[in-house]
């Protein structure tokens, strides 16, 4: 497996092909030698963020218009930095009306190997709700971009959420194109935070990925009485690393969809990009 396509998502009020997903997207591109595409999409007059099928003040559509003309700006800027870089990229800004902007990136992120998310929850737009969609409705691996994130792609060290679960081995698999390219990659797992059902140890994990051409180590840890996210947060900055990798657990409940924990921590803000699959 590699890394042939990625998929970028980002709000026209946040893009900026020198910071955050914009330039994460462009780096990660450049790293596998792999297309960019790019969606930053204009939004529908009468459907802004959490409204879809209401019909909204005049006012509200005047912001939406002003903001749509500046979709034309941010694209040109990221079609011009990813010339300057040599990364071959196709930047989208219409949409069709019919389909929502979520609906729209989980259609084209299917066709990406991985994709790229901010997660701004500002503006006329939530990212955050896109990479929600993005991750438990494509079926790709997402990475998640905190809004601050300044240095770009980069996959030297790399720290991986284990619990031995079903979404933590998908989260494995997705990452290896990465992972082989890092100095370091640690499991880690929290042993007070739920009974690891499996018949498998620590050791068949690590002889697993040394099979696949990745070396790692395993850390058993405790999280005592922080929220599993926010001690899955720590040790990856502790252990001062580029990249978290980790499963991404939500349900339905009726309407509503339910995240697990350590989700919800990590897409409502997160400290490093973060590769979630679910």
């Amino acid at each position: 497996m590699t890394i042939k396509t990625v998929l970028l998502h980002a709000a026209s009020e946040t893009l900026d092909p020198d910071r955050s997903a914009g330039a994460y997207a462009l780096g990660l591109a450049g790293a596998f030698e792999a297309h960019l595409e790019a969606l930053v999409l204009e939004l529908d007059v009468i459907t802004p963020k959490g409204a879809y099928g209401h019909n909204i003040a005049a006012e509200e559509r005047s912001r939406i218009r002003s903001r749509n003309e500046e979709v034309g700006v941010a694209a040109e800027a990221l079609r011009m930095a990813a010339q300057k870089q040599g990364v071959k990229a196709c930047v989208i800004t219409d949409r069709s009306h019919v389909h929502s902007t979520p609906e729209i990136a989980t259609d084209h992120a299917r066709l990406a190997d991985i994709a790229v998310a901010g997660v701004c929850d500002e503006g006329l737009l939530s990212e955050r709700m896109v990479a929600e969609a993005l991750i438990f409705q494509s079926g790709r691996p997402v990475i998640i971009i905190p809004v601050k994130n300044e240095t770009g792609f980069r996959a030297e060290r790399i720290v991986i959420a284990w619990d031995f679960s079903k979404v933590a081995a998908r989260a494995l698999s997705d990452a290896l194109p990465l992972l082989r390219r890092a100095s370091e990659v640690t499991l880690v797992s929290f042993g007070d935070d739920k009974d690891f059902a499996s018949s498998l140890s620590p050791e068949d994990v690590i002889a697993a990925l040394r099979r696949r051409d990745v070396e790692a180590t395993f850390r058993q840890m405790e999280r005592g009485n922080r929220d599993i996210g926010e001690a899955i947060n720590a040790v990856s900055a502790e252990s001062r690393a580029d990249l978290l990798v980790m499963g991404g657990f939500g349900h339905s409940r009726f309407r509503d969809f339910v995240l697990g924990g350590a989700t919800r921590t990590i897409l409502t803000e997160p400290r490093l990009p973060t590769l979630i699959s679910h």
